[in-house]
């Protein structure tokens, strides 16, 4: 059975103040799947092994942040130094354009590892890294290949320790359907919920989780809560009213509606009439999404994820200036 990545990560810290050789899969981290490093040419999922094998008792500490921040739900991410070459990860030569050049333009060494980066740009590693290296393992904050193509030899995968985000999506019509694609690309998990299974289907929403619902006026408990988002996207309009006084009651962080203005005033209107306060209303992002002039399902999508993104990163922020 697949252990969660507390466990996992519990499980190397323990096996490593044991002096045991710590155990892990694929799927357990999952930087390491052969999903996550399609079109990565120089990496496969046995490296995991590698990075298995360099660990020992003074990397304690670094599981033991992963850890904590695990808990807090601090932004932070867990990090993989890759040695695919390791004469040429030490020789690698740095431009003008990066800006390290001389003492500490090169990696540290050759030997690969596991660190915690935060955003607030705090580093947790058992190993010495030079300039550069800090350079990418910060990058890692950005996502899990960036700038890998830079240097010849080395790389560096990341998974974050705390939730990307969870988009409860009322409704799978077009606009559902690419809003996961865009927001999977962007590490939120999306769930969709619909009462007909001719739009709610794995061939339409491959990377979802799906909720067949009897019917919108009985939404179950979907065990949202106050870090999640809701998208209130149902087909035709159809059941915005339920689904969005639904959203509301959860306490979710965002509650979004898309339509144009008249058609959300009926709904708001709708919704009053059912003891929902104009105020909770209005503080709904409503029309949803950034305002760019987008007209297709594919537009709508686009305006839709930013807007995650930006709320995403803005409590981010908020979290980093209340610690």
């Amino acid at each position: 059975m697949t252990r969660t990545l507390k466990q996992t990560l519990s499980a190397i810290k323990d096996d490593l103040a044991q002096g045991r050789r710590p155990q892990a899969t694929p799927a357990e981290l999952l930087c390491f799947s052969q999903n996550a490093l399609t079109g990565n040419p120089d990496i496969s999922p046995e490296y995991l092994e590698v990075i298995l094998d360099s660990l020992g008792p003074e990397d304690i500490p670094t599981f033991e942040a992963a850890l904590d921040k695990l808990n807090t739900r601090e932004p932070a991410w867990l990090g993989f130094k890759v040695v695919t070459n390791a004469a040429l990860a030490l020789d690698s030569v740095d431009t003008e354009v990066v800006g390290i050049q001389g003492k500490g333009a090169g990696s540290a060494d050759a030997v690969p590892g596991v660190f915690v980066a935060t955003e607030d740009k705090q580093i947790i590693f058992s190993r010495p890294y030079s300039e550069r290296d800090r350079f990418q393992m910060l990058d890692i904050t950005r996502g899990p290949h960036m700038h890998n193509e830079q240097y010849i030899g080395l790389a560096w995968l990341s998974m974050p320790l705390m939730s990307e985000g969870r988009v409860f999506m009322f409704g799978a019509g077009e606009v559902s359907h690419f809003i996961e694609r865009m927001a999977a690309d962007c590490d939120f998990e999306t769930i969709v919920i619909d009462d007909d299974a001719a739009y709610l289907n794995a061939e339409r929403l491959p990377l979802s989780r799906r909720v067949l619902l009897e019917s919108f006026a009985t939404i179950p408990d979907l065990d949202i809560d106050r870090s999640d988002y809701i998208l209130v996207l149902t087909r035709g309009h159809m059941h915005d009213p339920e689904a969005l006084i639904y959203g509301i009651k959860t306490g979710a962080q965002y509650v979004g509606m898309m339509g144009c203005l008249e058609k959300n005033e009926r709904v708001f209107s709708l919704a009053q009439a059912k003891g929902i306060d104009r105020a909770q209303l209005e503080a709904t992002h409503t029309p949803i999404g950034l305002k760019f002039g987008a007209k297709t399902p594919a537009e709508l999508a686009l305006c839709i994820v930013a807007e995650l993104i930006q709320v995403r990163y803005e409590n981010r922020k908020k979290s980093q200036d209340h610690t």
